[in-house]
């Protein structure tokens, strides 16, 4: 009888031990899922922030955006690296996310070139960007962001197709 209840401890303890392990896990399982949906990018303009490390707490000023498709839009946009270069973003969705895949700075026409340039593009999502003088006639095709600071020159975005 003796070994009866020591036994019966020991399936106990062991239980005991089987238990803390699995709630332990669990706090670690809930811990990193609130971490993961911190990190949740729900907008466009959000995943500017994501460029480059430390930008979280940079203001960036966004002049405007063009949807491409559901899953792709254009932001013209200052601020991530500094508060002076002007960007333009391609942002995706992926796996339900928003992704800054890739940005142009475009900080002004190239010496010596028509009134209307061209510097992006891309034929794989149907669409352009260039520069546009101020005073000239703007097509109505066009998508045009003023830029603050900026009078002389416009960015301009175009779906070609």
């Amino acid at each position: 009888m003796n070994r009866a209840p020591i036994l019966i401890i020991e399936k106990g303890e062991k239980m005991k031990l089987k238990l803390i392990i699995i709630v332990i896990s669990f706090g670690f399982l809930i811990a990193g899922c609130t971490e993961s949906n911190q990190n949740l990018v729900n907008n466009p303009e959000d995943a500017l922030k994501t460029i480059e490390v430390g930008n979280e707490e940079r203001e960036i000023n966004v002049y405007g955006s063009h949807k491409v498709n559901k899953e792709l839009v254009l932001i013209v946009f200052r601020g991530a690296m500094n508060d002076k270069d002007i960007w333009v973003a391609d942002v995706h969705k992926e796996d339900g996310q928003w992704v800054a895949k890739e940005i142009v700075q475009m900080n002004g026409p190239f010496e010596e070139s028509g009134d209307i340039q061209t510097v992006i593009i891309s034929d794989e999502f149907g669409y352009e960007v260039g520069y546009i003088k101020s005073g000239v006639p703007v097509t109505e095709n066009l998508n045009i962001f003023m830029v603050e600071g900026i009078s002389d020159w416009k960015i301009w975005i175009k779906q070609s197709k």
